[in-house]
């Protein structure tokens, strides 16, 4: 029996969230909701090849939402944070999930005098976990899961370390990968959003009037 190989997965939820469940809402009939943990765990655990990896640990790293007080109004009180928190919670009391977090600070803000915020913390977390995991060959494979360019010298640093390294994206969903990811990359693996929820979709579809 051939040994599985083992996969260290490397989440930027920003980026998936973003990137594929809301263009995944804008282009399907799709009530699949980014705020359950099960769907976001479904996707992540549809890019590996069961038969021959098996899951070290899923990193997931996001930003806390921000909680204070800002031109009169307690953002720890409003349904967003309150929805966020709950998810944080979900998500990392599941198995082989570890949670990193960092936090979400105001960068000015916009012509509808609405808050700007920016995430801090969350590259720098992610970056030196995959340093963490090459130096100690702690796993045979890392799974990128962030179409972020900011991610390609942790993956560099894979790869010297002799580690293979897979970029995870859906080509139903996303734009076109970017050279830079690719060139830094052993495989590119590709799973459809339309085949991870078939069903939800179908569901959906037929909800529809």
């Amino acid at each position: 029996m051939v040994k599985r190989k083992k996969v260290a997965i490397f989440v930027d939820w920003e980026n998936l969230r973003k990137g594929v469940f809301e263009e995944a809402s804008k282009k399907y009939p799709t009530q699949i909701s980014f705020n359950d943990p099960e769907n976001s765990l479904q996707l992540i655990k549809s890019f590996i090849i069961s038969d021959e990896e098996e899951i070290y640990r899923i990193f997931f790293y996001l930003a806390e939402p921000f909680g204070g007080r800002l031109r009169g109004i307690n953002y720890s009180q409003t349904p967003t944070y309150q929805h966020s928190m709950v998810f944080i919670e979900k998500i990392e009391a599941q198995e082989l999930v570890a949670v990193r977090r960092g936090e979400l600070v105001v960068r000015g803000f916009d012509q509808n005098a609405d808050p700007i915020f920016v995430q801090k913390k969350v590259d720098m977390l992610l970056g030196l976990d995959i340093a963490h995991v090459s130096f100690n060959k702690l796993a045979d494979r890392i799974m990128v899961l962030c179409a972020d360019t900011d991610i390609i010298p942790a993956m560099k640093t894979a790869r010297i370390n002799g580690l293979q390294v897979i970029f995870g994206w859906c080509s139903d969903i996303q734009s076109e990968i970017r050279k830079d990811l690719k060139r830094h990359s052993d495989f590119i693996r590709d799973r459809k959003f339309q085949a991870i929820f078939p069903n939800a979709l179908q569901a959906s579809a037929a909800a529809i009037p």
